[in-house]
């Protein structure tokens, strides 16, 4: 049988206990945990370099793609032929000829006409750009000046010439009648002349 001051004595030692728990506040509830949104953070998207492609110049001069409808640049044949001959001289050259002068003088002749009809009276100098020659060049040109444009593109297309060959402003007229920019590479190689002509066969009677 239970003694009665055990079962006191332990009453009392529990709330003893009790009282010193919720004093020290083991008997609070714990505050509830406060979770704090936070804004998603958005990561941007990794862009792929862009590389920049450069594009052609363009260029004002035009191909022959439709047939001209001009009078002619001049009426003066002779400047033509001059500088056919003289563009297939030049980009064969005999050595000891001075092949590029004698061009450089026939183009420079033939691009004059075209400087004076855009305006150009201060030659060999002329304040007007590439596309105001270019204009005056395809409203004048005829089927003739087609032969003397393409003997000019091949001159341009050997190499060895650029602007500062020709006086003035010539040589940016030179570039739009030839359609194309004079390419910066050595000059043609001159050939002997005795090479140009042909080996003679003499025949021996037997």
């Amino acid at each position: 049988m239970l003694d009665w001051r055990t079962i006191g004595l332990g009453i009392v030692v529990f709330g003893a206990t009790f009282a010193a728990g919720w004093w020290l506040g083991l008997g609070k509830s714990a505050p509830a945990a406060i979770t704090e949104a936070k804004p998603a953070v958005t990561v941007p998207e990794a862009k792929s370099p862009q590389v920049a492609v450069a594009s052609p110049p363009a260029s004002p001069v035009q191909a022959w793609s439709q047939a001209p409808e001009g009078k002619g640049l001049t009426e003066n044949d002779g400047l033509r032929q001059a500088v056919i001959l003289r563009a297939k001289a030049y980009q064969r050259p005999v050595c000891k000829q001075d092949a590029k002068t004698l061009y450089v003088v026939a183009a420079t002749k033939y691009a004059e006409v075209l400087m004076r009809s855009a305006g150009c009276n201060n030659f060999p100098k002329c304040p007007m750009g590439m596309g105001n020659l270019n204009d005056v060049w395809q409203r004048n040109r005829s089927a003739a000046d087609k032969p003397v444009a393409e003997a000019m593109a091949a001159v341009n297309a050997a190499g060895g010439l650029s602007e500062k060959d020709f006086r003035g402003d010539v040589g940016r007229a030179v570039r739009v009648i030839a359609g194309a920019d004079f390419h910066a590479g050595p000059p043609p190689i001159c050939v002997a002349a005795n090479s140009r002509a042909g080996t003679s066969r003499v025949r021996v009677r037997r």
